[in-house]
């Protein structure tokens, strides 16, 4: 954690939020967005992490005195007029996970076991339908292992794996890619395993995978969880998703390094498909957090959303510096290119985010340069202008637009946050 410092343990901290943005602050902490958290060696009660978002990183300050949140900051619009976001509460419960690393004990998930509750009781309301999980013996989750990896192709079949992710915009739509292999294997389990009933599996987070995935739970079956967390990590795209790379990591133990390269060797050999329909969240963690930077650099070079090179520029940076640097010219200086196909304060925000990123990675000079450019190329955008000139090396008191609900720090927006980009 941070230095390694010793800390009071961290108290309830839940007051401080409303519910809502402590929702997502969980949300945020689970995808793994909090990134760089240290604390200080000057002042040990001082915190500091960034958390990323739809553009760029946000910084995030905290004062933790005897165990209690003192007070909080963050650069996130929001956090210009309040002091808990869920910027702020994704570093503190990330704080609190790391404090009770040490107590947690090597106990296998249960997260697919009880979704298939969960399932079950909705398809069978009553005591049968919640019950039916805890019903089932180790013969009949046996079953459920053997139809399953055979109907799904597991745990090896490399050319299924591709097939999934190429056909990968929603888990639906996967799912519906194999309904006619699916409906043979609900006919096979009902005949294995009499208690076992579905009748809309697109319901379940990962379709006939959480069945696979709480089979294995329930029998203990580590190297099935392994493959199972490299395959959903493989094959996601929406940013809860991204939750899985610690899932692995915690399940995988002295394997970790293994499973982390196979699915970097998978990916690299793969770029096209992971790159796919979108960018995949849960790999760029893993990118992110294990800091493989060549890695980095083919997904990027793959993959045409420009907020995925937003977000890993400072490791993509690292390979081959002007390389990246011509193809951030490029983008930032085309008129005609997405950044500026609209003049709203969304896409305004947006391109400073690059320059700041920019100025984060590159140097001010860099920044200097693109901002002036962009000016110079849109004489008539006022706003634009206002944002860019203190990278012009102009300074000007500047108001930004008024930001009264937690939610317009995804003003880029919050809308795309049904993409996971933020």
């Amino acid at each position: 954690m941070g230095n390694g410092q010793h800390t009071c343990k961290l108290q309830d901290f839940s007051s401080l939020f409303d519910q809502r943005i402590l929702d997502r602050a969980y949300g945020y902490r689970d995808a793994g967005m909090v990134t760089d958290i240290r604390q200080s060696t000057d002042d040990t009660d001082l915190w500091h992490a960034q958390v990323a978002g739809s553009l760029g990183f946000y910084d995030v300050d905290i004062r933790i005195h005897g165990g209690a949140v003192m007070s909080a900051a963050c650069t996130c619009p929001y956090g210009q007029k309040h002091s808990y976001c869920k910027h702020v509460g994704a570093v503190l419960l990330t704080i609190a996970d790391q404090q009770d690393e040490l107590l947690a004990d090597a106990a296998l998930p249960n997260d697919a076991s009880e979704a298939i509750r969960w399932y079950w009781n909705d398809q069978f309301p009553g005591a049968n339908g919640w019950k039916a999980v805890d019903a089932l013996d180790e013969q009949d989750w046996k079953a459920v292992r053997r139809v399953l990896e055979t109907a799904l192709g597991l745990p090896d079949s490399q050319l299924h794996l591709v097939s999934l992710i190429r056909a990968n915009d929603s888990y639906t739509k996967r799912s519906a890619t194999s309904a006619q292999r699916g409906n043979q294997t609900n006919a096979n389990m009902r005949l294995l395993v009499p208690l076992f009933h579905p009748t809309d599996v697109a319901q379940l987070p990962h379709g006939w995978f959480t069945f696979l995935e709480a089979a294995y739970e329930r029998l203990g079956d580590r190297e099935g969880l392994r493959h199972m967390y490299s395959r959903y990590i493989l094959m996601a795209r929406t940013l809860p998703e991204a939750v899985y790379v610690q899932r692995l990591r915690q399940v995988s133990g002295e394997h970790w390094q293994e499973d982390r390269d196979a699915i970097v060797d998978f990916a690299s050999r793969h770029s096209l498909e992971i790159s796919y329909g979108g960018n995949n969240p849960a790999y760029e963690r893993l990118l992110r957090e294990e800091h493989l930077p060549k890695a980095a650099a083919i997904y990027c070079r793959h993959n045409a959303n420009p907020r995925v090179l937003l977000n890993l520029l400072d490791l993509v940076a690292q390979t081959d510096p002007e390389r990246w640097k011509d193809r951030v010219r490029t983008m930032l200086l085309q008129p005609d290119s997405e950044f500026y196909q609209v003049n709203n304060d969304a896409s305004v925000r947006y391109v400073v985010a690059w320059i700041s990123r920019i100025e984060t990675v590159f140097g001010e000079e860099m920044a200097h340069e693109l901002a002036t450019q962009i000016v110079c190329m849109f004489p008539q955008r006022e706003w634009l202008h206002t944002r860019l000139l203190p990278y012009c090396g102009i300074t000007e008191s500047r108001q930004e637009p008024e930001t009264t609900v937690e939610d317009a720090d995804d003003a880029d927006g919050e809308n795309e946050e049904s993409n996971e980009q933020e």
